[in-house]
């Protein structure tokens, strides 16, 4: 039942930021981070309701569309389908009176089911069935068309994306290509407490007395809204709105991320992404152009998204001032602030205790860092102050993180070694965290083996994409493996076949494959091997590196 008071809580959300949430997401699993399809063209949805949670402790009873025979979720599902497909959703209504589904945007739709106000209803306890062609790529909303001042307010709403036939990697048609692995959706809504109890109740409610206190994106409000999808604690809300980018690079990272806001609300919101500006390429499903079909999409430093509305970013995020510690330190006389001069709330924070994207540096001894390896993070919110809040209790409700990680991924060094074969004659394993003329050597055996490994720790559960880097030479040619130590069964795990490392610095770099939690262990611990066969030889590491993307 939803309970009509304020629990006021201290909201250490980023706490749960960095809470482990298991290794990578297995084949079929939903990705932590970004849009979650359920695929068609064919869907069969349930009405229904349930509770959601709100980060000041309270619960809320809303109705919503869900897959059937599945959990109940708000919002409902985001319905994936093809241009040209032809789309059939089935409704089973389990609500005590009748409920449709509407299409803004899709033409030539069919339906059965009872007579409706604007389409065929499903009766309490009965069926409904639409049909139409998906005939424009776009975003769009779907929603109930019975009771809608009630209904979508309660919740009967969802996203629905159409992706152009033959192109899945962009959003529309030329020059809107994105990167498939950045795909975000920021869907908006807002909860009057006092409808849903009436309604949870079987109370009256005067819609001119409408008082909105819970602002949310993708069914959260903020702090949750930074969660990962899927979250235990939040069965109902499946969706997260953190937004996780690197910069731009024209090699390694050249494509833009896509991001797909949808206002399934009542009310228009201010919604200002900081950060980087936003490039806006279509609204309501339709691409920007102009006549004679140029290009006429253009930069957006904030953006006001109204009622039903649907628009489409596409966001490249610059390191425009090359923040690297190596490449671009403060000038003279012109060093940051210590961390004593910052303010930490409720001793905790995002920030990394140094300037540069992928640095981190010192912070106070009573402070919580959920800084994982000096990525940056940036507020996506609500410029309406009341929308900015929790029951009125700030900072809440519509908002969203965006977390610029460092464009080779999070970086690992060397925290401790072990030789294994041989004898360790010169430097240390410190000289690894950098390629400079610091060198840590080991001697081989008679036998003409070097063998030793490098601990790292640190590294988070849930970490994907591991990469090592390993620079290195040797008196004499020899054929250098490295491996993972796999603590699931206790047995070295090669990467790749050996590379041939010479009397130059040569550099080997390898990726790992199979499930990253069983080379994680406790504490983070990852052990790389470094082997080397040939004949008698002196190895030299130069560098070596791990290189991961952090949840």
């Amino acid at each position: 039942m939803a309970r009509r008071y304020l629990i006021i809580v201290a909201l250490l959300a980023a706490s749960a930021l960095a809470a482990p949430t298991g290794a990578g997401a297995a084949p079929g699993d939903p990705p932590r981070l970004g849009m979650v399809c359920t695929t068609g063209p064919e869907f069969h949805l349930t009405a229904a309701g349930g509770d959601v949670e709100t980060p000041d402790g309270n619960s809320v009873f809303m109705w919503s569309y869900q897959v059937t025979g599945g959990h109940f979720q708000s919002p409902g599902p985001v319905l994936c389908v093809n241009q040209g497909d032809t789309v059939t959703i089935h409704l089973h209504n389990t609500l005590p009176e009748p409920v449709s589904i509407v299409f803004p945007g899709q033409e030539g739709v069919t339906a059965t089911g009872a007579a409706g106000p604007l389409t065929g209803e499903a009766p309490p306890g009965g069926d409904a069935t639409y049909t139409f062609v998906a005939g424009r790529p776009g975003t769009y909303t779907y929603e109930s068309g019975s009771d809608l001042a009630k209904q979508v307010e309660m919740g009967l709403y969802g996203a629905l994306v159409v992706r152009p036939a033959g192109h899945p990697d962009q959003a529309y048609g030329a020059g809107t290509g994105f990167d498939p692995a950045r795909e975000y959706l920021i869907l908006l809504g807002e909860i009057d407490p006092d409808l849903h109890h009436a309604v949870e109740t079987g109370g009256g409610y005067d819609a001119t007395t409408r008082h909105s206190r819970y602002f949310t994106v993708n069914g959260r409000a903020f702090p949750d809204t930074i969660q990962d999808n899927g979250v235990p604690w939040l069965p109902n809300q499946p969706y997260g709105a953190l937004v996780k980018v690197r910069p731009y690079d024209p090699v390694t990272n050249p494509l833009p991320a896509l991001i797909r806001m949808v206002n399934a609300g009542s009310q228009n919101h201010p919604f200002h992404p900081h950060g980087n500006h936003l490039r806006q390429v279509a609204q309501d499903g339709r691409q920007l152009t102009a006549p004679g079909g140029a290009d006429a999409s253009a930069e957006h430093f904030a953006e006001t998204i109204g009622s039903g509305q649907t628009e489409d970013f596409l966001f490249t995020w610059t390191d425009q001032d090359s923040w690297d510690a190596r490449g671009n330190p403060f000038p003279a006389g012109a060093n940051p602030p210590s961390y004593r001069n910052l303010f930490f709330k409720d001793g905790n924070t995002w920030f990394s205790g140094s300037p540069y994207l992928g640095a981190r540096g010192p912070l106070p001894a009573t402070v919580t860092s959920q800084n994982l390896c000096g990525e940056w993070y940036f507020p996506w919110h609500s410029h309406a102050l009341n929308e900015f809040s929790n029951f009125d209790e700030g900072f809440g409700g519509m908002a969203t993180l965006l977390r610029v990680d460092p464009l080779g991924g999070c970086t690992g060094y060397p925290v401790s070694t072990k030789v294994l074969a041989g004898t360790a004659k010169a430097g240390a394993f410190t000289a690894l965290g950098a390629a400079d003329t610091l060198y840590f050597e080991v001697t081989s055996t008679a036998a003409g083996t070097s063998d030793w490994y490098a601990g790292f720790t640190g590294v988070p559960a849930g970490a994907s994409n591991l990469t090592v880097t390993y620079t290195g030479r040797s008196s004499v040619p020899v054929g250098t493996t490295l491996s993972l130590w796999r603590w699931a069964t206790g047995d070295w795990v090669p990467l790749g076949a050996a590379a041939t490392v010479g009397t130059a610095d040569t550099t080997v770099k390898r990726a790992a494959s199979g499930p990253l939690s069983d080379v994680i262990g406790t504490g983070g611990q990852v052990r790389v091997r470094v082997g080397s066969a040939g004949g008698a030889h002196v190895a030299q590491g130069n560098l070596l590196v791990l290189n991961y993307d952090a949840p």
